[in-house]
């Protein structure tokens, strides 16, 4: 293979780091591979260096592996952290996918949305082919363990894609900033440390404390005595009449 790498990695992180992503963000198809096949692609290295390259990229959280039962694995950059704990921005080639689309339930949220032509399913199918890896990352840095954050998102397309009439023109990217501080919230992760006070319940609030005063003026209505005011004209009116 070419080798092309970062020099801006290589001096922060180190040769072998820097080829390994180099490798990861110019001629990595996405595809599950055996750990075989990448001793053969790295093979000027020993198995040592290659072993040691890896498991320090993935301590640091610099990049994600997904292991398959069969023995393979996808691995995936993750710019987020690199732009946070170094600094460095690397930029794929803009004929490889954005992301990583490799876990079996959003193969099936894929298929599903694939399957009909709504808008929304559309909009869901894009999202997840386009920005999963980014709103995963989002999640995480937000305090989201990582199997938190893609059990999370699951869960995310499960409940837009079950209601088509409500989310069919949302922000679907915001909404998931949204959501991600009400999971923070469940769990006691908000601002202010504490379940009860994330921007879903002060929403909730607000809308319950509207709905019980409403409620409680129309309980009261029945009992209510409205007094009319009866208009009458004075016998004794100080205004003359014109002659």
């Amino acid at each position: 293979m070419d080798i092309r790498f970062s020099t801006q990695v290589a001096s922060r992180l180190g040769l072998h780091e820097a080829i390994f992503l180099g490798w990861l963000v110019h001629d990595y198809d996405h595809t599950p591979t055996k750990t075989e096949s990448l001793i053969n692609i790295f093979s000027f290295w020993t198995d040592e260096v290659l072993y040691q390259c890896l498991a320090g990229l993935e301590s640091q959280k610099l990049i994600q592996v997904q292991r398959t039962t069969d023995g393979n694995c996808v691995f995936a950059l993750n710019q987020s952290q690199l732009k946070v704990q170094f600094d460095i921005e690397l930029q794929s080639p803009s004929n490889l996918p954005n992301t990583v689309v490799t876990d079996t339930n959003l193969k099936k949220h894929l298929q599903r949305f694939q399957s009909s032509d709504s808008l929304l399913n559309k909009k869901l199918t894009q999202l997840i082919q386009q920005n999963t890896q980014e709103l995963i990352d989002y999640a995480i840095s937000e305090g989201l363990a990582p199997e938190i954050a893609s059990a999370t998102y699951d869960k995310f397309l499960h409940y837009i894609s079950a209601n088509p009439d409500r989310f069919w023109n949302t922000d679907l990217i915001s909404y998931w900033r949204f959501w991600i501080s009400n999971s923070k919230e469940k769990n006691g992760q908000g601002s202010l440390n504490a379940a009860g006070q994330g921007k879903r319940s002060a929403i909730e609030k607000n809308n319950n404390h509207a709905t019980s005063n409403w409620l409680e003026k129309k309980a009261q209505s029945p009992h209510q005595t409205h007094s009319t005011t009866q208009i009458s004209r004075s016998q004794n009116s100080d205004i003359k009449k014109p002659t």
